[in-house]
């Protein structure tokens, strides 16, 4: 099971340089009050998730990530993203559940 910072990582690296730019732009942005444009002056995908999940949690890093990847009309890649994690967070349910009786 893929952890939500694996998933976020993944999704950054579809993105060529000049649309991670535009992410990172997008972000700064909509959140302007979380995130400082110094944090993402020379941030790579990994320094942006980073950043992502002290700012805001997993959660909220995946929503913020799946809106803006929509934004940057990156539909299949904002699906691909919501539905692996959905899956993940089933997955995670369904190992820690206990069996009922004996």
């Amino acid at each position: 099971m893929a952890s939500v910072k694996e998933l976020l990582v993944d999704s950054l690296k579809e993105l060529v340089e000049a649309e991670l730019k535009e992410f990172h732009w997008r972000l700064l942005n909509a959140y302007h009050k979380h995130i400082s444009k110094s944090e993402m002056e020379k941030a790579d995908i990994f320094d942006t998730v980073d950043t992502m999940l002290v700012c805001f949690g997993p959660e909220e890093a995946v929503k913020i990530m799946v809106d803006i990847l929509r934004k940057m009309n990156q539909n299949d890649l904002a699906e691909q993203l919501e539905n692996e994690h959905k899956q993940a967070q089933t997955e995670g349910y369904m190992n820690t559940t206990v069996p009922v009786g004996g």
